[in-house]
């Protein structure tokens, strides 16, 4: 009994040992992976919170503009430095990204502005407030859409003076005039009857109701520009933008520069069709998504466009 007792206080002092190695082993070192463990689920936790909420208010930071993998939305809204969200200011963000209508936006704080790789026209002391859109034949250069009409028209009158310049015409002018569409329509005064035979039987109609008919028209012609240059007998190929296919102007360039048969004058009708600014989905696309952003505007996209489309131009050159 002694025996087996002293062997049980033994075998009761090497539990009690093991015990508290046991202890001290969960101490050191699970304890501590434990709390590590918390501590990541926690950060972790925190981490997808906040990308969740970065992902839902599309805030931007400055690393992912200046990635190349950085595509830049065909739409930009400067936005005043003073008018961060809190949720911007939260991640060091210097705008946010959203898709209004069709189009993405890219909205930008002005003291960013030096971070967008694109060149922003005309210039302006200050930006704030201005939205512009991609040109659509430049695509790093963005033009101020309350401008934007006006712009490539000056630069559409500023290539054609270059054709006529380059193919050394004495002179050139432009005329503009802008088609006109009206209807009238009536109620027939008395009723019309025709009588006709169908294999021999005869037959009449009676007809008494409203007539309509479309008539076109233009309004009164507008010189847009009248150039006198010197001359010269040595023709130049021109550089073409907006007018690289249209087929009056390519049929201009290719008769001046054939020297077999000398051209001494041109007079050729241009639709702005061959040369729209805009495809009237994307001028309607914009409009949409002017009126999502809630701006203030005096000017409609689409009407702009479908003005654009009934302008027939008068381009005529002597040499």
């Amino acid at each position: 009994m002694k025996i087996a007792g002293a062997g049980a206080g033994q075998f009761g002092n090497a539990v009690v040992d093991a015990g508290n190695k046991m202890a001290n082993v969960l101490q050191e070192n699970v304890a501590p992976a434990l709390q590590q463990g918390v501590s990541d689920a926690a950060e972790s936790a925190n981490h997808l919170v906040s990308s969740a909420k970065k992902s839902i208010f599309g805030s931007l930071l400055k690393e992912e503009i200046e990635a190349e993998s950085f595509v830049l939305p065909k739409m930009i809204n400067v936005v005043d430095a003073s008018e961060k969200r809190t949720v911007d200011l939260e991640f060091g963000a210097i705008g946010w990204q959203s898709k209004e209508g069709k189009i993405k936006v890219l909205h930008i704080y002005e003291d960013a502005l030096d971070i967008v790789p694109c060149d922003f026209y005309p210039s302006a002391s200050s930006k704030s407030g201005l939205v512009f859109y991609v040109d659509q034949l430049n695509p790093h250069r963005y033009i101020e859409l309350s401008k934007y009409f006006d712009i490539i028209a000056d630069e559409k009158r500023a290539e054609l003076l270059d054709i006529a310049y380059h193919l050394g015409a004495k002179h050139c002018h432009l005329e503009c005039r802008e088609e006109k569409r009206s209807i009238v329509s009536g109620k027939a005064a008395r009723k019309q009857t025709a009588k006709f035979q169908v294999d021999g039987v005869p037959f009449k109609a009676t007809n008494q109701g409203e007539v309509e008919a479309e008539f076109e028209k233009y309004g009164t012609a507008v010189t847009l520009f009248s150039q006198e240059y010197s001359g010269s007998n040595d023709p130049q190929y021109p550089e073409l933008h907006w007018y690289e296919h249209d087929p009056k102007i390519l049929q201009l360039i290719e008769a001046r520069c054939d020297r077999a048969n000398e051209l001494k004058r041109y007079s050729a009708e241009i639709s702005d069709t061959q040369s729209v600014t805009f495809d009237l989905n994307v001028a309607v696309g914009i409009d949409m998504a002017i009126e999502k952003m809630g701006l203030a505007r005096n000017f409609s996209f689409k009407d702009q466009t479908q003005q654009e489309k009934r302008r027939k131009l008068t381009f005529v050159v002597e040499f």
